[in-house]
Protein backbone atom coordinates (compact mmCIF):
# COMPACT_ATOMS: atom_id res chain seq x y z
CA UNK A 1 0.00 0.00 0.00
CA UNK A 2 0.77 3.48 -0.37
CA UNK A 3 1.25 5.94 2.59
CA UNK A 4 -2.27 7.80 2.90
CA UNK A 5 -4.22 6.56 -0.21
CA UNK A 6 -3.68 3.02 0.26
CA UNK A 7 -3.35 0.70 -2.47
CA UNK A 8 -4.62 2.69 -4.74
CA UNK A 9 -4.63 0.00 -7.96
CA UNK A 10 -8.43 -0.88 -8.24
CA UNK A 11 -8.15 -4.23 -7.04
CA UNK A 12 -12.04 -3.86 -5.50
CA UNK A 13 -12.63 -3.60 -9.00
CA UNK A 14 -10.58 -7.22 -10.10
CA UNK A 15 -12.95 -8.95 -7.11
CA UNK A 16 -15.83 -7.06 -8.31
CA UNK A 17 -15.46 -8.49 -11.76
CA UNK A 18 -14.28 -12.12 -10.77
CA UNK A 19 -16.95 -12.69 -9.12
CA UNK A 20 -19.16 -11.34 -11.40
CA UNK A 21 -17.46 -13.71 -13.72
CA UNK A 22 -17.94 -16.84 -11.46
CA UNK A 23 -21.70 -16.17 -10.47
CA UNK A 24 -22.37 -15.57 -14.33
CA UNK A 25 -20.74 -19.10 -15.15
CA UNK A 26 -22.01 -21.11 -12.67
CA UNK A 27 -25.28 -19.89 -12.68
CA UNK A 28 -25.47 -21.10 -16.68
CA UNK A 29 -23.82 -24.22 -15.60
CA UNK A 30 -26.72 -25.07 -13.22
CA UNK A 31 -29.58 -23.92 -15.45
CA UNK A 32 -28.68 -25.87 -18.66
CA UNK A 33 -26.53 -28.70 -16.99
CA UNK A 34 -23.76 -27.73 -18.08
CA UNK A 35 -20.66 -29.71 -16.93
CA UNK A 36 -17.30 -28.68 -15.17
CA UNK A 37 -16.10 -26.61 -12.25
CA UNK A 38 -15.87 -22.73 -11.76
CA UNK A 39 -12.69 -21.82 -9.24
CA UNK A 40 -12.31 -18.41 -7.89
CA UNK A 41 -8.87 -17.54 -6.35
CA UNK A 42 -8.12 -15.17 -4.22
CA UNK A 43 -4.58 -13.68 -4.20
CA UNK A 44 -2.62 -12.29 -1.38
CA UNK A 45 0.46 -10.06 -1.30
CA UNK A 46 0.15 -9.23 -5.34
CA UNK A 47 1.96 -6.53 -5.38
CA UNK A 48 5.10 -7.65 -3.15
CA UNK A 49 5.32 -10.67 -2.40
CA UNK A 50 5.11 -12.39 -5.83
CA UNK A 51 1.02 -14.38 -4.10
CA UNK A 52 0.48 -15.78 -7.66
CA UNK A 53 4.67 -16.98 -7.73
CA UNK A 54 3.75 -18.79 -4.55
CA UNK A 55 0.64 -20.56 -5.04
CA UNK A 56 1.54 -21.59 -8.70
CA UNK A 57 4.68 -22.93 -7.25
CA UNK A 58 1.81 -25.02 -4.78
CA UNK A 59 0.45 -26.16 -8.01
CA UNK A 60 -2.77 -23.72 -8.17
CA UNK A 61 -4.23 -23.28 -11.49
CA UNK A 62 -2.43 -26.52 -13.44
CA UNK A 63 -5.81 -28.09 -13.51
CA UNK A 64 -7.89 -25.25 -14.70
CA UNK A 65 -8.87 -25.54 -18.81
CA UNK A 66 -7.99 -21.60 -18.69
CA UNK A 67 -7.16 -18.95 -16.19
CA UNK A 68 -8.56 -15.67 -16.50
CA UNK A 69 -9.16 -12.23 -14.94
CA UNK A 70 -9.12 -8.50 -15.54
CA UNK A 71 -7.60 -5.24 -14.62
CA UNK A 72 -9.03 -1.40 -14.40
CA UNK A 73 -7.11 0.98 -16.52
CA UNK A 74 -7.82 5.00 -16.48
CA UNK A 75 -8.65 6.12 -19.99
CA UNK A 76 -9.25 2.71 -22.85
CA UNK A 77 -10.27 -0.98 -22.81
CA UNK A 78 -8.31 -4.06 -24.32
CA UNK A 79 -8.74 -7.79 -24.09
CA UNK A 80 -4.88 -7.70 -24.06
CA UNK A 81 -2.12 -6.64 -21.42
CA UNK A 82 1.86 -6.98 -22.10
CA UNK A 83 3.86 -6.76 -19.05
CA UNK A 84 7.21 -7.12 -18.70
CA UNK A 85 9.30 -10.10 -16.77
CA UNK A 86 10.43 -8.83 -12.87
CA UNK A 87 12.90 -10.41 -10.90
CA UNK A 88 13.69 -8.57 -7.56
CA UNK A 89 16.35 -9.54 -4.30
CA UNK A 90 18.13 -8.34 -1.55
CA UNK A 91 22.24 -8.02 -1.51
CA UNK A 92 23.53 -8.45 1.61
CA UNK A 93 27.16 -7.62 1.59
CA UNK A 94 29.87 -8.86 5.04
CA UNK A 95 32.45 -7.51 5.52
CA UNK A 96 35.49 -6.75 8.74
CA UNK A 97 34.57 -3.81 10.74
CA UNK A 98 37.62 -1.87 11.85
CA UNK A 99 38.93 1.90 12.94
CA UNK A 100 39.19 3.46 9.70
CA UNK A 101 41.81 5.94 11.12
CA UNK A 102 43.87 3.52 13.37
CA UNK A 103 43.76 0.40 11.51
CA UNK A 104 42.04 0.53 8.15
CA UNK A 105 44.25 -2.73 7.04
CA UNK A 106 42.06 -4.70 9.14
CA UNK A 107 38.83 -3.96 7.47
CA UNK A 108 37.17 -5.60 4.92
CA UNK A 109 34.54 -2.50 3.84
CA UNK A 110 31.05 -3.31 3.02
CA UNK A 111 29.74 0.05 1.81
CA UNK A 112 32.97 0.15 -0.80
CA UNK A 113 31.33 -3.60 -2.09
CA UNK A 114 27.45 -2.14 -2.51
CA UNK A 115 28.95 0.88 -3.82
CA UNK A 116 30.66 -0.81 -6.14
CA UNK A 117 28.00 -3.04 -7.04
CA UNK A 118 25.73 -0.13 -7.47
CA UNK A 119 28.14 1.82 -9.71
CA UNK A 120 28.31 -1.68 -11.61
CA UNK A 121 24.85 -1.91 -12.63
CA UNK A 122 24.83 1.66 -13.57
CA UNK A 123 27.60 1.29 -16.16
CA UNK A 124 25.86 -1.84 -17.20
CA UNK A 125 22.87 0.10 -18.10
CA UNK A 126 24.38 1.40 -21.15
CA UNK A 127 24.47 -2.05 -22.75
CA UNK A 128 21.16 -3.32 -22.11
CA UNK A 129 18.08 -3.29 -24.37
CA UNK A 130 15.73 -0.50 -24.42
CA UNK A 131 13.31 -3.32 -23.14
CA UNK A 132 15.35 -3.62 -20.15
CA UNK A 133 15.50 -2.00 -16.73
CA UNK A 134 17.38 -1.97 -13.23
CA UNK A 135 16.61 -0.09 -10.24
CA UNK A 136 18.57 0.09 -6.95
CA UNK A 137 18.37 1.54 -4.19
CA UNK A 138 20.97 1.01 -1.01
CA UNK A 139 19.78 0.47 2.33
CA UNK A 140 22.26 0.19 4.50
CA UNK A 141 26.24 1.14 4.64
CA UNK A 142 27.45 1.68 7.76
CA UNK A 143 27.27 3.92 10.57
CA UNK A 144 29.62 6.55 11.23
CA UNK A 145 32.21 7.60 8.79
CA UNK A 146 35.02 6.70 11.59
CA UNK A 147 34.11 2.60 11.24
CA UNK A 148 34.48 0.98 8.21
CA UNK A 149 31.43 -0.89 7.83
CA UNK A 150 31.05 -4.86 8.04
CA UNK A 151 27.34 -4.65 6.70
CA UNK A 152 25.70 -3.38 4.18
CA UNK A 153 22.20 -3.89 2.04
CA UNK A 154 20.65 -3.00 -1.08
CA UNK A 155 17.20 -3.56 -2.80
CA UNK A 156 17.09 -4.21 -6.54
CA UNK A 157 15.03 -4.59 -9.14
CA UNK A 158 15.40 -6.07 -13.03
CA UNK A 159 12.80 -5.82 -15.72
CA UNK A 160 12.75 -7.46 -19.04
CA UNK A 161 10.49 -7.74 -21.82
CA UNK A 162 10.05 -11.59 -21.23
CA UNK A 163 11.24 -14.71 -19.03
CA UNK A 164 13.89 -15.72 -21.33
CA UNK A 165 15.32 -12.37 -21.71
CA UNK A 166 15.11 -11.69 -17.69
CA UNK A 167 17.04 -14.64 -17.40
CA UNK A 168 19.74 -13.13 -19.52
CA UNK A 169 19.43 -10.00 -17.81
CA UNK A 170 20.10 -11.76 -14.31
CA UNK A 171 23.02 -13.65 -15.83
CA UNK A 172 25.02 -10.69 -16.45
CA UNK A 173 23.51 -9.09 -13.23
CA UNK A 174 24.99 -11.72 -10.76
CA UNK A 175 28.63 -11.49 -11.68
CA UNK A 176 28.66 -7.67 -10.83
CA UNK A 177 27.93 -8.30 -7.32
CA UNK A 178 30.22 -11.55 -7.07
CA UNK A 179 33.12 -8.92 -8.23
CA UNK A 180 32.11 -6.15 -6.03
CA UNK A 181 33.04 -8.99 -3.01
CA UNK A 182 36.00 -9.92 -4.62
CA UNK A 183 37.48 -6.93 -5.18
CA UNK A 184 36.70 -5.60 -1.77
CA UNK A 185 37.43 -8.77 0.26
CA UNK A 186 33.70 -9.17 1.39
CA UNK A 187 30.99 -11.74 0.57
CA UNK A 188 28.03 -11.23 -0.57
CA UNK A 189 24.20 -12.98 -0.20
CA UNK A 190 21.54 -12.69 -2.79
CA UNK A 191 18.09 -13.04 -1.67
CA UNK A 192 15.66 -13.46 -4.56
CA UNK A 193 12.18 -12.56 -4.43
CA UNK A 194 9.07 -13.72 -6.33
CA UNK A 195 9.40 -14.11 -10.21
CA UNK A 196 7.03 -12.56 -12.44
CA UNK A 197 6.61 -13.79 -15.82
CA UNK A 198 5.63 -11.40 -18.45
CA UNK A 199 1.75 -11.90 -19.03
CA UNK A 200 1.13 -13.78 -22.21
CA UNK A 201 -2.45 -12.91 -23.68
CA UNK A 202 -4.22 -15.75 -25.86
CA UNK A 203 -5.41 -14.56 -28.63
CA UNK A 204 -8.04 -16.53 -29.34
CA UNK A 205 -9.73 -15.68 -25.43
CA UNK A 206 -8.83 -12.07 -26.05
CA UNK A 207 -10.48 -11.75 -29.68
CA UNK A 208 -13.70 -13.92 -28.16
CA UNK A 209 -13.86 -11.29 -25.35
CA UNK A 210 -13.69 -8.23 -27.30
CA UNK A 211 -16.47 -9.73 -29.35
CA UNK A 212 -18.70 -10.28 -26.66
CA UNK A 213 -17.99 -6.52 -25.42
CA UNK A 214 -18.85 -5.27 -28.63
CA UNK A 215 -21.61 -6.99 -29.99
CA UNK A 216 -23.42 -8.24 -26.79
CA UNK A 217 -22.54 -5.77 -23.83
CA UNK A 218 -22.65 -2.37 -25.12
CA UNK A 219 -19.33 -1.17 -26.16
CA UNK A 220 -18.60 0.26 -29.50
CA UNK A 221 -15.35 -0.22 -31.43
CA UNK A 222 -13.95 2.28 -30.91
CA UNK A 223 -14.10 2.00 -26.98
CA UNK A 224 -12.53 -1.19 -26.90
CA UNK A 225 -8.68 -1.52 -28.90
CA UNK A 226 -8.14 -4.58 -31.32
CA UNK A 227 -6.41 -7.33 -28.74
CA UNK A 228 -3.59 -7.25 -32.23
CA UNK A 229 -3.34 -3.60 -32.04
CA UNK A 230 0.32 -2.17 -31.26
CA UNK A 231 -0.68 0.74 -29.77
CA UNK A 232 1.79 2.00 -26.82
CA UNK A 233 -1.04 2.06 -24.58
CA UNK A 234 -0.99 -1.84 -24.68
CA UNK A 235 2.94 -1.89 -23.70
CA UNK A 236 2.87 -1.66 -19.39
CA UNK A 237 6.20 -1.04 -18.18
CA UNK A 238 4.75 -2.72 -14.97
CA UNK A 239 4.58 -6.45 -14.40
CA UNK A 240 1.82 -8.44 -13.15
CA UNK A 241 2.00 -11.95 -11.22
CA UNK A 242 -0.93 -13.18 -13.06
CA UNK A 243 1.70 -13.58 -15.89
CA UNK A 244 3.13 -16.79 -14.11
CA UNK A 245 -0.60 -17.70 -14.35
CA UNK A 246 -0.68 -17.57 -18.08
CA UNK A 247 2.56 -19.90 -17.93
CA UNK A 248 0.79 -22.50 -16.55
CA UNK A 249 -2.97 -22.61 -18.53
CA UNK A 250 -3.98 -20.04 -21.48
CA UNK A 251 -5.57 -16.91 -20.45
CA UNK A 252 -5.76 -13.32 -20.74
CA UNK A 253 -6.15 -10.37 -18.26
CA UNK A 254 -8.48 -7.99 -20.14
CA UNK A 255 -8.40 -4.20 -19.43
CA UNK A 256 -11.19 -1.73 -18.76
CA UNK A 257 -11.42 1.66 -18.72
CA UNK A 258 -12.72 3.75 -15.56
CA UNK A 259 -12.22 7.27 -16.85
CA UNK A 260 -9.53 8.04 -14.12
CA UNK A 261 -7.09 11.25 -14.98
CA UNK A 262 -4.29 8.71 -14.02
CA UNK A 263 -2.46 5.71 -13.86
CA UNK A 264 -2.85 3.45 -10.91
CA UNK A 265 -0.97 3.80 -7.72
CA UNK A 266 -2.24 7.12 -7.65
CA UNK A 267 -5.19 9.62 -5.82
CA UNK A 268 -7.06 10.06 -8.79
CA UNK A 269 -7.03 6.56 -9.72
CA UNK A 270 -7.69 5.48 -6.53
CA UNK A 271 -11.16 7.89 -6.62
CA UNK A 272 -12.32 6.74 -9.70
CA UNK A 273 -12.15 3.35 -8.26
CA UNK A 274 -14.50 3.82 -5.87
CA UNK A 275 -17.10 5.46 -8.75
CA UNK A 276 -20.40 3.89 -9.50
CA UNK A 277 -19.17 4.00 -13.01
CA UNK A 278 -16.12 1.53 -12.36
CA UNK A 279 -18.20 -0.60 -10.63
CA UNK A 280 -20.73 -0.48 -13.58
CA UNK A 281 -17.52 -1.64 -16.16
CA UNK A 282 -16.09 -4.03 -13.98
CA UNK A 283 -19.41 -6.37 -14.08
CA UNK A 284 -19.54 -5.22 -17.45
CA UNK A 285 -16.28 -6.99 -17.60
CA UNK A 286 -16.94 -9.70 -15.56
CA UNK A 287 -19.93 -10.73 -18.21
CA UNK A 288 -17.20 -10.82 -20.94
CA UNK A 289 -15.34 -13.08 -18.71
CA UNK A 290 -18.88 -15.29 -17.76
CA UNK A 291 -19.48 -15.37 -21.35
CA UNK A 292 -16.11 -16.99 -22.63
CA UNK A 293 -16.03 -19.30 -19.66
CA UNK A 294 -18.62 -21.08 -20.98
CA UNK A 295 -17.90 -20.94 -24.30
CA UNK A 296 -14.58 -22.75 -23.02
CA UNK A 297 -17.18 -25.28 -21.45
CA UNK A 298 -19.21 -26.20 -24.05
CA UNK A 299 -17.41 -25.67 -27.74
CA UNK A 300 -14.53 -27.65 -27.71
CA UNK A 301 -13.54 -26.94 -30.81
CA UNK A 302 -12.87 -23.29 -29.65
CA UNK A 303 -11.69 -24.43 -26.31
CA UNK A 304 -9.05 -26.82 -28.69
CA UNK A 305 -7.93 -23.30 -30.64
CA UNK A 306 -7.13 -22.04 -27.51
CA UNK A 307 -5.45 -24.94 -25.97
CA UNK A 308 -3.18 -25.12 -28.99
CA UNK A 309 -2.59 -21.44 -29.72
CA UNK A 310 -1.15 -21.62 -25.85
CA UNK A 311 0.86 -24.55 -26.44
CA UNK A 312 2.91 -23.28 -29.48
CA UNK A 313 3.77 -20.33 -27.66
CA UNK A 314 4.78 -22.44 -24.94
CA UNK A 315 7.63 -24.50 -27.19
CA UNK A 316 8.22 -21.08 -28.75
CA UNK A 317 9.82 -19.77 -25.25
CA UNK A 318 10.93 -23.84 -24.41
CA UNK A 319 8.11 -24.19 -21.69
CA UNK A 320 7.07 -27.68 -23.78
Amino acid sequence: ALPEIGHACGHNLIATSTLASAVGVSAAMKQFNIPGTVIVMGTPAEETGGGKFIMANHGAWKDCSVVIMTHAMPYFSIAKTVTKASWKFRAKFHGKGSHAGAAPWDGANACDAIVMAYNGLALLRQHIQKTESIHSVILEAGKAPNIIPNYSEGSFSLRAFDSVALERLRSRVIPIFEGAAAATGCTVELFWDALYEDVLTNMALANRYTDYMVNELGLTAEEILDPPTQSSKVHQNGSSDFGNCSYIQPGIQALFSINAADMPHTPSFQQASGTDHAHAEALRAGKANSLIGLDVLRDQSFYQTVKEEWEQSMKERGRL
